[in-house]
């Protein structure tokens, strides 16, 4: 329904419901649930018209609302202290990457320690200020972007694979660019002693 209204412009319920083979009770249910979600918006007038939200500024709005959902989980996890068992995951394109990495390092209690892609640098910057304000950042960028608040301690050649080692229980590394990037990211302790042993730092 989305990619229907988005390619169709400002449209009747009705048109959409064509558009998209949709019947248009149906259609009017699906357009409601795109109002909610911030995906769409109704003008007013009879009959009203709706057009798509622009997909970049959905896709923000949708990395917000879930990085708030994730904050909620973290604090509400946060005092609990049973022994959890260690996990180990692939993530796949950069996008997808960059918001683990802010997770992980907006979070960073005591220490970040690395390499990480300048591909991955930019999209990431607010977590690595919010980092540096409680935590020791030392962290090399991968290839040539702008550090004008000079959070990074230095650049380091292109290609060299992303590791971060955050507070001695999370790890992520990463290769490859954009859509074809590929990461592991694991709370596993060998893993990260690993990780750690490949930045050439004592664990």
């Amino acid at each position: 329904m989305y990619r229907a209204l988005l390619e169709l412009g400002p449209s009747t319920g009705y048109a959409v419901a064509r558009a998209a083979g949709y019947a248009r009770t149906n259609a009017y249910a699906a357009l409601e649930g795109l109002l909610r979600r911030g995906a769409a918006q109704r003008a007013s007038g009879r009959p009203a018209r709706y057009r798509a939200t622009d997909p970049q500024s959905l896709l923000l709005q949708l990395s917000g609302e879930q990085g708030e959902r994730l904050e909620r989980l973290a604090r509400a996890v946060a005092g609990l202290h049973k022994p959890i068992e260690p996990v180990t995951r692939v993530v796949e394109g950069s996008r997808a990457i960059g918001n683990v990495i802010q997770q992980l390092v907006a979070r960073a209690a005591q220490r970040v320690d690395g390499v990480v892609a300048a591909e991955l640098w930019a999209p990431t910057l607010p977590a690595w200020r919010h980092a540096a304000r409680r935590a020791k950042v030392q962290v090399r960028i991968s290839g040539d972007t702008a550090d004008p608040e000079g959070l990074a301690t230095g650049q380091i050649a292109p290609g060299t694979p992303t590791t971060l080692v955050v507070d001695d229980q999370f790890t992520l590394a990463a290769t490859g660019a954009g859509p074809s990037m590929t990461a592991l990211w694991s709370s596993h302790p060998l893993v990260v002693l690993l990780a750690r042993t490949n930045l050439g730092e004592p664990a």
